[in-house]
């Protein structure tokens, strides 16, 4: 098994909180300052398909995965002009039976942002911007703690709706708060999905399994910069994450 994957950033919401315990945020400067970092490095940063593609075919040298997690407004509003200004794509996983509402699942820290999401037409729009949309499950639950019914939900379910609201096959899935399990990844495989996002846990070191690096605003240039050169090996970029960062936070 290969233990080297392509490196993957992992984003949430692109806005500028004053109170932020879960680290979900990154402000707009923030933001551009990392794609611009990514730009001087002769980087380019795609979409999850394209890079597992390129990867496949041994032609992934100098991309970087961008993903975000929850589909927040500020993605379209703000996010993907920034992407666009550096010639950069992303995925995007949503939490597909909540478009249009406000992310009120569970945080583990006070106070909890109140964000607003996309709403189905918004996909649409950045769909045709040349972004993938992945799921990121129906109600954002943790899968492991879910029954076989509502795990069956959450994985199928949303990749069925997405499908309908895009008009086009979803491939990607993101386990929310980066929680997983042998049956999640059973879940996520027989739904059909072509890959998996995990953030720190894996299990199986496979592509439904796939480790990304969480950024958020604490990401000065030089840790940053940090991120991206010690990405390649997994269990290198864990000690790094546990040191630096505490826990994985639950957002």
């Amino acid at each position: 098994m290969n233990y080297r994957w392509p490196r993957i950033l992992n984003y949430h919401a692109i806005v500028r909180l004053e109170d932020d315990p879960n680290k979900a945020s990154t402000s707009p400067e923030r933001f551009e300052s990392h794609m611009r970092t990514l730009k001087r490095q002769n980087m380019r940063g795609v979409s999850v398909r394209e890079l597992l593609r390129a990867w496949s075919a041994g032609k992934s040298k100098g991309l970087v995965g961008i993903t975000f997690d929850d589909g927040y407004k500020d993605f379209l509003q703000t996010a993907l002009p920034i992407l666009e200004k550096y010639g950069f794509s992303a995925t995007l996983f949503v939490v597909a039976d909540m478009l249009g509402k406000e992310n009120d699942w569970v945080h583990w820290y006070h106070p909890q942002p109140k964000l607003k999401l996309l709403e189905s037409a918004d996909l649409r729009v950045i769909v045709e911007r040349g972004v993938e949309i992945g799921s990121h499950g129906m109600s954002h639950p943790e899968l492991p703690e879910l029954d076989r019914e509502s795990l069956e939900r959450e994985v199928s379910d949303s990749r069925r709706l997405l499908g309908e609201v895009l008009g086009e096959a979803v491939e990607g899935f993101a386990y929310p708060y980066g929680i997983l399990d042998e049956t999640s990844i059973r879940a996520v495989r027989g739904a059909g999905y072509a890959y998996a996002c995990a953030v720190n846990t894996r299990v199986e070191n496979s592509a439904y399994d796939l480790p990304r690096i969480p950024i958020s605003e604490a990401d000065d240039s030089l840790r940053f910069a940090a991120k991206l050169r010690i990405h390649s090996h997994y269990r290198v970029v864990k000690k790094f994450y546990l040191h630096t960062l505490g826990k994985v936070e639950k957002v």
